[in-house]
Formats: C-alpha cells, structure tokens, sequence
C-alpha cells in the first residue's frame, strides 16, 4: 500500500479534492481535517458499495482515525497516507475490472436488482432527518409521514363507526407508534430516530451501531405497516355498509399502506399479534 512521502503529501490531498493550482506544504487546520475525514469516508462508501467489499474496512479506518487522535500521531500526515491508501485501493480495483475480457455476472444481478429497488422506493418523499441515514430509511419516513399527513385525518372520520375508531385500543397503540416512529420533535426529528441520528453524529463513527438503528428502524415501521394493513382491511371486509366517503378513505390508505409495504419489501416483517375476538367477529 503507498504511503506519501513528506515532500508529496498535500500534493496527492491536493489531487484527491480535484485542485491543480500551486500546493504549500503546511499542517491542516480543524476545517479540512473535517472537510478530509469526510472524503475518506464517502470514498470507502464507494469502494464498499461499488466493488462489494466489507464494511470491516470502513470500519477499520475510523478505528485507526480514533488511535491517531488518542496517540497524538501528526493528524494532517496520518490523513494524507489514508486518503493515498484509499485511493490506491480504488485505483486497484478499477484495473481489476477493466483488465479481464468480461466481468462475472454476479455484480452485474446485484446492479440490477438494487437499481430496481431504488426505483420502486423513489415515489416517497426523501424526508432527510440525516444526509448519511440510508435511503431506504429516509424514504420509508416519507411514507410514513405521508400516511400521518394525508391519511391519518381521513381515517378518523372514516372509522368512527366502527370498533376500530380511534379511541380503541388497537388504534390508540398505532397512533402513539406512528407519532414516534414519523412526528418531528422539538429538534425536527421523529423520537424513535434520536438514536440513529445521534450514531451518525458522534466522531469518529461506530458503523455496526449505525447499521443497528436503521434496521430497529425498517423493523419497526414494518411492524406498524403490517399492523395497519390487517386492521383496514378487516374493517372493509366486516363493515360492508359504511358510507362513500368512508369506504373511499379506507380503501385509500389501504392501497397506500400496501404499496409501501411491497415497495419496500416488508411483507414478512409481521408483529405476532393476539386479535380480540369481539373484533374480529
């Protein structure tokens, strides 16, 4: 792996940020050292994403970035070498692909089909809570704060009359949920994303935390999905004399909620649930 020399680091740091003008040697101040722990960052998203390597890597670095700081290592000579390493590593790569007469079919499949998946969640509103939170995540917030917006006040009248009005219980718990999961707090962000915000804010980053609070997070919101769905539908099926409107709103959020529930493959993330029986009928 190249490490620079001395006399060429801020040349090669010069090159990595696009810049071709004249370069003095000189140590980095707090913003560039900011701005050049970014870069490596979104570079090692790249290389992990593009080339399907192992999160260990990007991990690995801001391992190594958290000892440099604690063992006092000259940090403006410590982030030259990474962003020299990480772009040798792409460089690598890129070769490796171009060279071979034909690429393997395997990364070809997995385009495609994270390409597709992009496509079908690109309806939803990108409710950006954090630029590095996934978009599977930013996007799934959108749905459910669509369904908080849009859905939600139509949904209070159409249920009135039926055992699953607002102020059962079952529809209570799905409220108190969807206001955690989706409703801004004082600080603009939904109570149950405080956490995975805050993983995305510390320094340096715990990735495997990171990972945690979007999967809680897609989990959870399935969970209310999958919840609601049953819960509306058993309503159209059991309360076939309710009023246009009524019937119109429900059927409404019904093809909302599926359609977000099939767009972002959450179908088999069901909550065990025990239905009262008086209900269900």
């Amino acid at each position: 792996m190249r490490v620079p020399a001395p006399g060429t680091a801020f040349l090669d740091l010069a090159v990595a940020f696009g810049y071709d003008g004249p370069v003095i040697p000189r140590k980095l101040t707090p913003g560039e050292i900011t701005a050049v722990v970014e870069k490596i960052r979104k570079k090692y998203e790249e290389y992990i994403y593009k080339y399907f390597k192992s999160k260990s890597l990007r991990e690995a670095f801001e391992e190594r970035y958290l000892r440099s700081l604690r063992t006092s290592v000259d940090i403006s000579s410590f982030l030259l070498a990474e962003i020299g390493a990480i772009e040798e590593l792409i460089a690598r790569e890129e070769e490796r692909v171009v060279l071979p007469p034909a690429r393997a079919p395997g990364p070809d499949i997995a385009d495609k089909v994270i390409e597709e998946n992009r496509r079908r969640i690109a309806k939803y509103r990108d409710s950006s809570f954090h630029p590095d939170a996934s978009e599977d995540a930013r996007r799934l917030l959108g749905a459910l704060q669509q369904i908080a917006e849009e859905h939600w006040p139509a949904l209070t009248s159409a249920l009135r009359d039926t055992a699953s009005n607002m102020n059962s219980l079952e529809m209570l718990n799905l409220d108190s949920q969807l206001r955690y999961l989706a409703v801004p707090g004082r600080d603009g962000i939904p109570q149950f994303l405080v956490r995975y915000v805050g993983q995305l804010k510390r320094f340096p980053r715990n990735y495997a935390a990171i990972d945690r609070e979007d999967k809680e997070f897609i989990l959870e919101a399935a969970f209310f999905l999958n919840d609601l769905l049953s819960i509306l539908e058993r309503v159209r099926r059991v309360y076939k004399d309710l009023g246009a409107s009524a019937k119109e709103s429900i059927g409404a959020a019904i093809d909302f909620t599926w359609g977000a529930i099939g767009d972002f493959r959450l179908k088999d993330l069901k909550r065990r649930r025990t239905l009262n029986a008086a209900e269900e009928r």
